[in-house]
């Protein structure tokens, strides 16, 4: 790992170039000992980066960081351990290195839990079931340990027996916020904490974007639950949309300040939040759905809907004139049927062709 972490400390040398380097080279290794023709052949390497790299040709730096590691029971994920979700690693942005503290599972991808730390009583109602339901799921939950939703997600998550992962932007060695200690202690145990940043790097604002694209980038899904118009949050999910990772966002108050950012999200095409259904990922929902079609309370569904759904899953999707006539409902009271049912994530509808979400 010594040469992962060289590679990770050269100045000026972000995860995109790295990467570039080592899919020219293939080992951290072989980036370490190339000449500066070498490295000069390689996309986006230009002759000042190209000397920087031979001028920090040293592994005193790296072999300290290794020793804090060892010390502190901090292990390492690189680009070629299988832990590392293919989906987070395959962003190039990603960083090429991660430092955490616990157990990272096979199949760690999960769902983000993201929000304001001066949440209300009902942003935190809302994450409390909504992280319990992915737990008793066996989904992970990823947020970022702050104080408010992230640290409400976490908690109701490891209460439920789940698995957490708490992304963090600042070395494993330190506790941001330091009242989160015992909860931090607890999802090492439950989980794990994971950062880009090796052990001795402080808390700064600067970083918390960072935090936020790993945070994104380790989920299928993006559940903002209260953001103010400045928040983390909105940065999360924002960095949710550019990896096309699904955003759904609280509806609240209008006159709420720490629910103006998720109201705006909302209005700029999120989806909107309304049951814990929704966070289930790839085809559990649907799943969800035959196993349950009795039970309209577990799946929200009335009779019509029920009757709606029932022939979408068996039959496949179909046209407006289709349902029409299987469920002998008029096509204006049709119409307007589906049209609630799509805001509510049930089915989707694309000009006059429908089937399930």
């Amino acid at each position: 790992m010594l040469y992962w972490i060289w590679l990770t400390q050269i100045n000026g040398l972000g995860p995109i170039r790295q990467r570039a380097l080592l899919e020219k080279f293939n080992t951290p290794e072989n980036i370490y000992r190339a000449s500066l023709e070498d490295l000069l052949e390689c996309n986006g390497i230009g002759h000042k980066t190209a000397e920087r790299i031979i001028e920090e040709r040293s592994l005193e730096k790296a072999k300290r960081i290794l020793d804090k590691t060892e010390k502190l029971d901090i292990r390492l994920l690189n680009l070629d351990n299988p832990l590392y979700p293919f989906e987070a690693k395959s962003i190039n942005e990603m960083p090429i290195l991660i430092y955490y503290k616990g157990n990272i599972i096979k199949n760690s991808m999960g769902v983000a839990i993201v929000g304001s730390r001066r949440c209300s009583e009902y942003g935190k109602m809302v994450t409390n079931s909504a992280a319990t339901y992915l737990a008793n799921e066996k989904i992970c939950v990823v947020s970022g340990m702050a104080k408010g939703i992230d640290g409400y997600a976490h908690t109701s998550c490891i209460k439920s027996g789940g698995y957490t992962i708490a992304v963090l932007g600042n070395g494993l060695d330190i506790c941001y916020p330091s009242e989160h200690m015992e909860l931090m202690e607890s999802i090492i145990e439950n989980g794990a904490v994971i950062s880009e940043y090796p052990p001795g790097v402080k808390p700064d604002s600067k970083r918390f974007p960072r935090r936020n694209l790993l945070i994104s980038a380790w989920s299928y899904k993006i559940l903002v639950v209260e953001a103010g118009v400045k928040s983390g949050a909105l940065i999360t999910a924002n960095y949710g949309k550019q990896y096309e990772r699904e955003v759904l966002a609280l509806p609240d108050s209008i006159y709420r300040q720490e629910s103006m950012g998720s109201n705006r999200l909302i209005y700029d095409g999120a989806k909107i939040y309304l049951y814990e259904e929704q966070l289930l990922i790839d085809n559990r929902y649907e799943s969800k759905i035959v196993e349950n079609k009795d039970d309209k309370q577990l799946v929200n569904l009335d009779e019509t809907e029920k009757k709606i759904i029932e022939i979408l899953l068996n039959e496949g999707e179909k046209t407006l004139e289709e349902l029409s006539i299987l469920t002998e409902m008029d096509m204006m009271q049709l119409v307007e049927k589906l049209s609630f049912m799509e805001l509510e994530d049930k089915v989707i509808i694309r000009g006059s062709v429908v089937n399930v979400q």
